[in-house]
């Protein structure tokens, strides 16, 4: 079985995520990997809509900014939390991850096409499943 890691966020990431995309920048990219887990556990509340927190004002930086986390953070489980936001909670393009994918972690590459390419891929998963309905 593999290892369990326990990640919380309290009022200080909540902190730091309000006090914008320079805050949260200087997290993502100093060498803390637990205060990097758990601010990203943060900003997983943060960008779902279920919350209602309105960040929009950083959006486009704040993705920016996850791309480059998933290709230098030099933390699998860093790299693989940022990942998960892009694919949960942004559309492509992803430029900084295409340009750079032998940087991703070799366990992420395969999500990371998937991140790419997902516009396509939902096309095509939406286009088997239209299919699947009208066999009999």
């Amino acid at each position: 079985m593999g290892e369990v890691r326990c990640v919380t966020y309290s009022g200080d990431e909540k902190a730091i995520v309000r006090k914008g995309i320079e805050a949260i920048r200087e997290v993502l990219l100093g060498r803390d990997n637990s205060r990097k887990l758990s601010l990203l556990l943060a900003l997983d509340w943060f960008m779902d809509p279920y919350f209602q927190q309105d960040i929009s004002d950083m959006k486009e930086a704040l993705k920016e900014l996850l791309q480059t986390v998933v290709v230098s953070s030099g933390d699998y489980d860093v790299s693989d939390d940022a990942l998960n936001l892009l694919i949960s909670y942004t559309w492509p393009p992803f430029p900084i991850l295409e340009h750079n994918l032998d940087r991703v972690p070799e366990k992420l590459k395969a999500d990371a096409l998937y991140a790419i390419n997902m516009e396509e891929e939902i096309k095509k998963e939406m286009l088997e499943a239209s299919v699947g309905e009208e066999r009999p």
